[in-house]
């Protein structure tokens, strides 16, 4: 028909918009699944990893692993912090294995500071051992975290944080609680409104945060001669003497007092290999 663009292939013929529809329909089609069935491999071969670890630790184990991956629906990365469905799955398995001695293995930058407090809370009030593995990195809600074990086992070059809140909103920003206070008192009335409403809600973030630390790290503290060992480590943690990205290592974290040890089980790094990340900027044969 006139107007009607036709192609010819394997003898077979073709209307131009039939076959631009067909072609976008694999590619959508292939776009989603593709993805989901490659990350339904990997996750197999996750579940597979943990339960070997559970045989070979001899605790129940959970991961909460926040990271970009190349596989994710479009190829588009999501980026993930540690929330309050993060803290909804991490209560039901502490629920569920009241009864064992349980290893959380934690990656993450931190996320929502009462997610952090409610899984902190509930892993310290767990009636058996309790232990967090950090392979890389479990920074400020992850620190809070990993704050309520009874052992904290670092990779020797993984870091730890410091856990000062940090306050703001979507059109100031946020900044760590103890810069707000600090604005506050130097612009003294020059202030305006919103920095001092900044500076109160910070004030009130940083009692809670030290009474939170102070909860978690209550007889954990190694002794070092110093009455007030707990309060000088709740005060580094907390105070902002550091700025909120400080890396401290596992070095760093003992001689803060933290009970801390660095045999760290290789299996967990074998585990972490599962995860494809996104950037492929560092190569080697291996």
């Amino acid at each position: 028909m006139e107007g009607d663009f036709l192609v010819l292939i394997d003898g077979i013929t073709f209307d131009v918009w039939d076959l631009t529809f067909l072609l976008f329909a694999f590619f959508f089609l292939y776009a989603i699944i593709y993805p989901q069935s490659q990350l339904r491999k990997i996750r197999m071969q996750r579940m597979a990893k943990m339960k070997a670890m559970e045989k070979h630790h001899g605790y129940k184990v959970l991961t909460m692993i926040h990271r970009r991956e190349m596989i994710s629906l479009f190829g588009l990365p999501a980026y993930q912090s540690i929330d309050e469905e993060d803290a909804e799955q991490v209560l039901r398995w502490i629920r569920k294995y009241r009864d064992y001695p349980l290893e959380l293995i934690l990656h993450t930058p931190g996320g929502q500071l009462h997610a952090s407090i409610q899984i902190a809370r509930a892993l310290k009030n767990h009636p058996k051992k309790t232990r967090v593995l950090i392979p890389h990195y479990s920074m400020s809600g992850g620190t809070i975290i990993a704050l309520a074990a009874d052992e904290i086992v670092m990779d020797k070059d993984a870091v730890i944080g410091p856990i000062d809140p940090q306050v703001g909103d979507p059109i100031r920003g946020v900044f760590p609680a103890p810069s707000w206070i600090h604005a506050a008192e130097t612009k003294k009335e020059d202030a305006d409104d919103s920095t001092l409403v900044m500076s109160d809600i910070s004030r009130k973030a940083l009692r809670l945060t030290r009474n939170v630390a102070k909860e978690l790290l209550e007889g954990k503290i190694q002794p070092d001669g110093k009455e007030d060992r707990l309060e000088e480590v709740v005060e580094k943690l907390v105070s902002g003497e550091m700025i909120h990205s400080t890396p401290l290592s596992a070095r760093e974290a003992k001689e803060l007092g933290l009970s801390v040890n660095t045999d760290f089980p290789e299996d967990v790094h074998d585990f972490m290999r599962l995860f494809r990340p996104v950037k492929k900027t560092v190569e080697y044969v291996g």
